[in-house]
């Protein structure tokens, strides 16, 4: 008998991005198999495990191709992989994408989205690090902020007196008592 498995994927660790929109879009799937990782990475372990369970006559449901690869060439090999099993892919909001039936159409269709697919991810990118460029010439200050030498020359000087604990030191210089320490430990106190 042949099986419909969902496949989505979120890209981030984080709690707060959640699996319930693509969820509801694959309800009728046999079993749905979930990755939250980021699509540039190859490894993602459910859909290695989806690959490796799909029989002749299954077929792989995604919501979109961005939820299933970030490049072309990845997503080829993974169609391939598909198609090597006797099974065949389908898109909810890529209505194009269907490999059920044997159209030479659905193979360019496929390299040449997500070839754009590819593109505007690429794009996207570099968008970012021309913003991030721009904010830097501004003087934004990216990363974690460094402790103001004055303040830490202050809470070094009070704590070489003590004559306060590491917790007043931080209320009377506004710095946190974990920079307080590390300055410490930098300078061999």
């Amino acid at each position: 008998m042949a099986n419909i498995y969902g496949y989505m994927r979120i890209s981030t660790l984080n709690e707060s991005q959640k699996f319930d929109r693509q969820e509801a879009q694959l309800k009728d799937c046999n079993h749905i198999y979930r990755d939250r990782i980021s699509g540039s990475k190859r490894e993602r372990p459910a859909l290695n495990a989806l690959l490796e369970d799909l029989q002749e006559g299954d077929t792989v449901l995604i919501v979109s191709i961005d939820r299933l690869s970030r490049s072309t060439k990845d997503l080829l090999a993974i169609v391939e992989v598909i198609d090597s099993k006797g099974a065949c892919l389908k898109s909810i909001n890529d209505s194009w994408l269907d490999t059920s039936s044997d159209n030479p159409m659905n193979e360019f269709l496929l390299t040449v989205m997500g070839g754009l697919a590819t593109m505007e991810r690429k794009q996207i990118q570099s968008r970012v690090k021309e913003g991030v460029a721009v904010a830097q010439s501004k003087g934004v200050q990216f990363g974690r902020p460094k402790a103001r030498t004055a303040k830490v020359e202050l809470a070094l000087e009070l704590y070489s007196k003590r004559e306060h604990t590491v917790k007043e030191i931080a209320e009377i210089t506004g710095l946190s008592r974990a920079t307080i320490y590390n300055k410490l430990k930098e300078k061999g106190s």
